[in-house]
C-alpha cells in the first residue's frame, strides 16, 4: 500500500463534504532516475492539483498556475479553501494548516522511500 493513500482520502472526503468533487483522483508512485516520488491528482474540468511527496502542492487553472502556497502536507480544509478560490477564478492565498496526521505521514513516507523499489510507475488510479 502507498503511504500517501490516507492523505489523498482525506483531502478527498473534505472536498466531497464541500460540494467541489473532483471528477478524477489519481494516487500513484513514481521512481525515475533514482528520485521516488508519491504522487496524488485531483482533477476538474479546468482545474488540476498536483500533490507530490517531493514537491508539495501545484496547480493548474485557466487563469493562473504554479506552486500553491500550502504546507506540503497542508490541512485537507486548507486545500478546500484554495481550490474554492480557484474555482471563482481568485488566485490563492496562503494557508499555513497543516494536516493532523502530518507527521505519522512524514515518517511513512521516509520509510517508503529507504525500501528498495519493487512500484510500477502507476500503482493506483481511481475514477470518481
Amino acid at each position: 500500500m502507498l503511504p500517501h493513500l490516507s492523505y489523498a482520502d482525506a483531502v478527498h472526503a473534505a472536498l466531497v463534504d464541500a460540494d467541489i468533487s473532483p471528477d478524477t483522483l489519481t494516487a500513484s508512485a513514481s521512481d525515475t532516475d533514482g528520485l521516488r516520488e508519491l504522487i496524488a491528482v485531483f482533477s476538474w474540468a479546468d482545474i488540476m492539483l498536483r500533490w507530490s511527496s517531493e514537491t508539495g502542492w501545484r496547480h493548474e487553472a485557466p487563469h493562473c498556475g504554479g506552486p500553491l502556497p500550502l504546507d506540503q502536507l497542508a490541512a485537507p480544509a486548507a486545500v478546500v479553501s484554495t481550490v474554492s478560490l480557484l474555482i471563482d477564478s481568485h488566485p490563492p492565498v496562503a494557508c499555513r494548516g497543516r494536516w493532523a496526521e502530518a507527521r505519522f505521514l512524514a515518517v511513512a513516507i521516509g520509510d517508503w522511500e529507504q525500501r528498495p523499489s519493487s512500484l510500477p510507475t502507476l500503482a493506483g488510479t481511481a475514477a470518481l
